[in-house]
């Protein structure tokens, strides 16, 4: 070896037993990075100036980034591509110097919770899940592909659903009034046949078939079939399958309908962050007084899949646990389907409801919906019932529980008012299974995921144009229980319900 690269090494230094050198050198790294920690969790507040872009013009605000963040705080404003979002993060980076913008060009760059990789092998499929684990999930029906559809029925009578299992009663699935509709989310290759309520003739029976989501129940009389509302069946009938054709996607919303009135947040590739400024921070909060900043991170985007964000510590321990208590005197066996439902062997879950005063008047959780409100970029007024938002759902799985694929949207002819987005947050979690998955994502590759308790998932039901995202479909998968070793074998969810343009 040359001796010109050889640096020179002082006596004393070369005296040290190397072991020793080894254990002083260490004890002073570990004191500098612990030192760096300590900084990091103490540091002040950033100042985050908002942009007129969400109508935010206003004097800048003071925002406290949890430790964990590190530097790796992104803020942005809504940009819809990514020339506006680098834009207007440049903008914000130069207010805010311990900004850091992430890659020159946005992609689909793995995330630790967007990670997916099915396999299936004799029956089973794998998939990669959030935390790095393969997760075992059955593959899907024999059937085919899952699909949502919609049923119209022009009888005058109320007909039961029965979806044909083969036997001469099939399995009860629901009631679709006199002139009435429904929706549901079956699988290609499976039947249903209508039952008459009063005189138990089959009036009907209807084969799944990809690429037809509209199914009518013919009228029995000519009044009904000379009836407008029968000829603009025929038309929804005629703009469903161009619009299909047009899009690749189905039109499972109320027609017609208009585009969304509320925001929503950009999702244009997987990694794109937004983080939101509250001052309703949480009331046991030992970190110091002040707003909180929410981080959301894109893991799904359109059209590879549903919007989906990882909503990152919006609720402490101490509110979760809280939930968990108000949620154990209001859970009942959970039920599927409209007007009350009926219990499903698809849905083996308990819950509940939560009123908003309820929440708001209780110690813990008073800051809740306004926090709520502020991460969904809404105006908290209309987080009610009485407005655009359902009470707050809580539900508990035990061992062995699920939630089979579903959408939360559905079209009972109401009006064009329908589940607008769905804030799903994680209060308790088993040590084994219960993530949530969604089927449709990453190009039908799948994605589970299952954060920390805290966290939540965002995910809207509508696409841009108006239209019921297909893609939106989700299930909660069972939970395992608890592994040798001990852990819990419990999940409980809250999950919020907006609605638009109104309830």
């Amino acid at each position: 070896e040359s001796t010109r690269n050889r640096q020179q090494v002082p006596a004393h230094h070369s005296a040290m037993p190397t072991r020793r050198r080894r254990a002083v050198f260490g004890a002073v790294a570990a004191a500098v990075a612990g030192a760096a920690r300590a900084w990091n969790a103490t540091r002040g507040p950033l100042e985050y100036c908002p942009s007129p872009r969400l109508g935010r013009d206003g004097p800048c605000e003071r925002l406290r980034v949890p430790a964990t963040y590190g530097a790796a705080v992104f803020l942005d404003d809504g940009a819809t591509s990514a020339t506006e979002w680098r834009a207007a993060l440049a903008a914000i980076k130069r207010r805010v110097p311990e900004l850091v913008i992430p890659r020159d060009r946005p992609g689909d760059a793995p995330l630790p919770a967007a990670r997916t990789a099915p396999a299936c092998r004799r029956g089973v499929c794998r998939t990669l899940g959030t935390r790095g684990v393969w997760r075992r999930r059955p593959r899907p029906p024999a059937g085919g592909s899952s699909m949502g559809v919609k049923f119209r029925n022009f009888r005058r009578a109320a007909l039961e659903i029965r979806w044909d299992d083969g036997t001469a009663d099939g399995v009860y699935s629901g009631v679709v009034a006199s002139m009435g509709r429904t929706a549901t989310m079956t699988y290609a290759g499976h039947a249903f046949f209508f039952v008459d309520q009063s005189t138990r003739e089959r009036v009907a029976r209807f084969e799944m078939v990809l690429g037809r989501h509209l199914y009518v129940v013919e009228p029995d009389d000519e009044a009904t079939r000379a009836s407008a509302a029968y000829a603009d069946a025929l038309a929804e009938v005629e703009f469903t399958q161009a619009y299909l054709d047009r899009t690749g996607t189905p039109w499972l919303s109320y027609y017609p309908r208009a585009p969304p009135a509320l925001h929503m947040w950009p999702a244009d590739f997987v990694g794109q962050a937004h983080v939101v400024y509250t001052p309703h921070g949480p009331r046991d909060d030992d970190r110091g007084s002040g707003g909180l900043a929410v981080r959301l991170t894109a893991l799904s985007h359109a059209p590879a899949g549903p919007r989906v964000f990882l909503v990152e510590q919006l609720l402490t321990r101490a509110e979760c646990g809280r939930f968990v208590e108000l949620g154990e005197g209001v859970v009942r066996q959970s039920r599927v389907g409209q007007g009350g439902g009926f219990e499903s062997k698809t849905r083996t879950s308990a819950n509940g409801w939560l009123a908003r005063r309820t929440v708001e008047a209780d110690a813990t959780l008073g800051p809740v919906y306004a926090r709520f409100a502020d991460v969904l970029g809404l105006d908290p007024a209309i987080l009610d019932s009485r407005r655009n938002a359902e009470e707050l759902q809580i539900v508990r799985y035990d061992r062995g529980q699920e939630y089979a694929p579903h959408h939360d949207f559905g079209d009972d002819g109401s009006g064009p008012a329908q589940r607008f987005l769905t804030l799903l947050v994680y209060l308790a979690l088993p040590m084994r299974g219960g993530a949530t998955s969604f089927p449709k994502a990453l190009g039908g590759r799948g994605l589970e995921v299952k954060p920390a308790v805290g966290d939540a998932v965002l995910f809207y039901n509508a696409l841009p144009d108006g239209n019921a995202d297909d893609r939106a479909l989700h299930a909660g998968m069972p939970v395992l229980g608890r592994p040798e070793g001990g852990g819990g074998d419990h999940k409980w969810v809250t999950n919020l319900w907006v609605w638009d343009p109104h309830r």
